[in-house]
């Protein structure tokens, strides 16, 4: 039951924002009376927050299995993942829940709400860190240290996160791929 509560709940937060889904549509959904979400929730904060929890933890599991590819090359594992970040957009309605809330959080959670996306931000640092490590290793990329091209790519994703948010699949696409390809020639060259 509690699954299921969560399930529908994160498909309301995701589509109505946390404002605009209500208990009793999330019970109706689930097909119970409001007062029983009650009974495994203190109430919709408490809901809403681990229904993010669970989204973030998900995002955490497939970052940690793409971005630990050893068979990949360097350049296609990276280049993958920000594409592949587009196509969940779309996909996966647990992904674009947490993305929309890093952007558009409850005023009132703000604080909470920042603090575990910082939280994932700083666990994937470290991924993307040792395939920048890997790539000095394997003389790929020439121009930054490992934490700097890290960091810049990072910040080449959130772009893309930036897009998805507001813009949508189209100019997310043609802003990354821009962006990746003097991204990589940069760190490239000699």
């Amino acid at each position: 039951m509690k699954a299921e509560i969560r399930r529908q709940a994160m498909k309301f937060f995701s589509r109505n924002g946390f404002e605009g889904a209500s208990l009793a549509q999330i019970a109706e959904e689930v097909g119970i009376k409001k007062q029983s979400i009650y009974s495994h929730y203190k109430g919709k904060d408490d809901l809403f927050l681990k229904v993010l929890d669970e989204a973030l933890e998900e995002e955490y599991r497939f970052s940690k299995q793409w971005l630990q590819k050893r068979n990949v090359p360097v350049k296609d594992l990276l280049s993958q993942f920000l594409h592949i970040y587009m196509e969940r957009f779309d996909l996966e309605e647990g992904f674009r829940f947490g993305l929309r809330m890093s952007f558009f959080p409850p005023e009132h959670l703000h604080e909470v709400i920042m603090k575990k996306i910082y939280e994932l931000q700083d666990q994937m640092e470290p991924l993307v860190l040792s395939i920048f490590q890997r790539a000095l290793e394997e003389r790929v990329v020439h121009a930054v240290d490992a934490r700097t091209g890290a960091l810049a790519y990072l910040a080449v994703l959130d772009a893309v996160c930036v897009e998805l948010v507001y813009s949508g699949k189209e100019r997310a696409k043609s802003k990354a791929d821009a962006a990746w390809e003097i991204f990589w020639r940069g760190l490239t060259s000699r």
